[in-house]
């Protein structure tokens, strides 16, 4: 599991956020990917496990009771590649070859109790990016969802769709967040002014 260095401290976690450090809360999170996941994304089956998991900071929203009721996580590269390798690796290594740090938010679930919660993720994976030195996220979504993710972030389409649809009737996108380009988008979406 990746972890964070005890002198980082990223301004939505623990607030509203936590970063997971236990198996147990681990299992929590998978539970609640499969719940999500089965609903909106039926070509993903494996919840278990994930390998990516071990190269990310994988963050999680709690209820009141306790429960995982968000969850999403920050792949960073290295030995394992990105999760995004699996299907559109010629695209990132492109980006590899520009001499650029990238790593990938992914597993981003977000169950009806924690409506609300998306500006609390994109703030901390920016701010992620800022600790670690990332140039770069990179991400596939819904390519309905791009308009969206330009004008929060400042994505760039990299690939328009990527040729598989997770078991739905739609495309999907390969997009770029540059760290340091989003920082105008991203204060406006989350309606203050970042450091």
């Amino acid at each position: 599991m990746y972890e964070l260095k005890p002198s980082v401290a990223l301004s939505r976690v623990p607030d509203i956020l936590n970063i997971a450090s236990s198996e147990a809360k681990l299992h929590k999170i998978w539970e609640l990917r499969e719940t999500e996941y089965s609903k909106h994304y039926p070509g993903v089956t494996c919840f278990q496990d994930d390998v990516y998991d071990q190269e990310a900071c994988v963050l999680f929203g709690e209820n009141d009771e306790g429960e995982v009721v968000s969850t999403g996580r920050v792949a960073f590269d290295g030995g394992l590649g990105l999760p995004s390798d699996e299907l559109v690796k010629p695209v990132v290594d492109q980006l590899r070859e520009t001499g650029k740090v990238i790593a990938e938010p992914s597993k981003f679930a977000i169950s009806r109790q924690a409506q609300g919660a998306l500006p609390s993720y994109l703030l901390t994976y920016y701010e992620l990016g800022v600790v670690h030195g990332v140039d770069s996220l990179v991400f596939i979504c819904r390519s309905k969802s791009n308009r969206f993710y330009q004008r929060a972030v400042g994505a760039r389409v990299l690939l328009g769709d990527i040729g598989y649809s997770y078991g739905t009737n739609e495309p999907f996108s390969f997009l770029e967040w540059d760290i340091a380009k989003s920082k105008p988008f991203l204060s406006k979406y989350i309606g203050e002014i970042l450091p």
